[in-house]
């Protein structure tokens, strides 16, 4: 009698331990699942301040964030990128203090020649949870960013926000360098740009 006692706790026992451990390899794989959080674009907004090297005037506006998103798996970075419109380029001018004018210049030949390049592709190459390291493509160019943000990351929701200066020097854009005409030497706008950004996403199963 008390051998089949023995005998019958003792499969009970093995039979709750192979419970447990499974219950705990499903969580373990539950939280390793892939999840691509996609971007909000309504709710999402890149502003951003040029700065022009002769007297230090300044120029702002914003630029929209057409599409983008950011794989995990877990907790791990996996993949992300997003796409910057420059036709969606405004500035704080009305049109009656030249708005169209700003416009024209940023996006022409002397800066990022919008109508050959009408997109700024960003890839992310990795994620911290204060920053996001980058490599943009603006006008062919390849041109390197680091942005110190803040984000937080649910399973329905990732957001990023922060201020950073990208340098658009490597653009090689004639906007960007100073004059070789003399007395004009300083007209030209600083090739490191203001941006602050509202970044959000999200989670694919959570959107409706």
């Amino acid at each position: 009698m008390k051998r089949r006692l023995f005998y019958a706790a003792s499969l009970a026992f093995i039979a709750f331990g192979m419970t447990a451990c499974g219950g705990s390899t499903e969580s373990a794989t539950e939280e390793n699942l892939p999840v691509t959080y996609q971007l909000d674009a309504t709710a999402s907004t890149l502003k951003w301040k040029g700065t022009y090297a002769g007297d230090g005037h300044t120029h702002n506006g914003t630029v929209k964030i057409s599409e983008g998103s950011i794989s995990y798996k877990g907790d791990a970075f996996e993949t992300g990128s997003f796409t910057v419109d420059m036709k969606t380029i405004e500035n704080e001018l009305t049109p009656e203090e030249g708005a169209g004018d700003l416009n024209e210049s940023i996006m022409g030949e002397g800066l990022f020649n919008a109508a050959q390049f009408p997109n700024v592709e960003v890839k992310i190459n990795s994620i911290s949870d204060k920053e996001i390291d980058a490599t943009l493509k603006v006008a062919g160019k390849k041109v390197p960013a680091k942005m110190p943000v803040k984000i937080k990351k649910t399973d329905k929701e990732l957001t990023a926000k922060g201020k950073f200066t990208i340098d658009f020097s490597a653009i090689d854009a004639e906007g960007f360098k100073p004059s070789t005409e003399k007395g004009k030497e300083t007209q030209y706008i600083k090739p490191g740009v203001d941006f602050e950004l509202n970044l959000v996403l999200k989670a694919e199963s959570a959107k409706e």
